[in-house]
């Protein structure tokens, strides 16, 4: 594997999850509207038309959540220097 191939997929699954991020706090009404509740208190959806289905508001949050916690998982494999044994580093 080369070099440049891990902090390349770090870069890929962080941009993946800011673009995932970025979308969820554009649909924050939705956001609202998948987890609102029905006792006093809880989140409660704002005025306004309906944006997002369901289905693209758990897909925002999985594919945001896969991505940061894939950046720390190679982060850590960097770290502990598992990587040293499968990167090539003379290209």
């Amino acid at each position: 594997m080369p070099l440049w191939f891990l902090p390349a997929l770090i870069a890929l699954f962080a941009i993946a999850s800011l673009a995932a991020g970025i979308w969820l706090l554009l649909h924050l009404q939705d956001v609202a509207r998948v987890f609102k509740g029905d006792r006093v208190g809880e989140m409660v959806r704002g005025p306004g038309h309906r944006r997002a289905t369901s289905a693209a508001v758990w897909t925002a949050l999985v594919v945001f959540n896969t991505g940061w916690i894939a950046c720390i998982v190679i982060w850590i494999f960097v770290l502990g220097g598992e990587a040293n044994t499968v990167v090539n580093a003379k290209g």
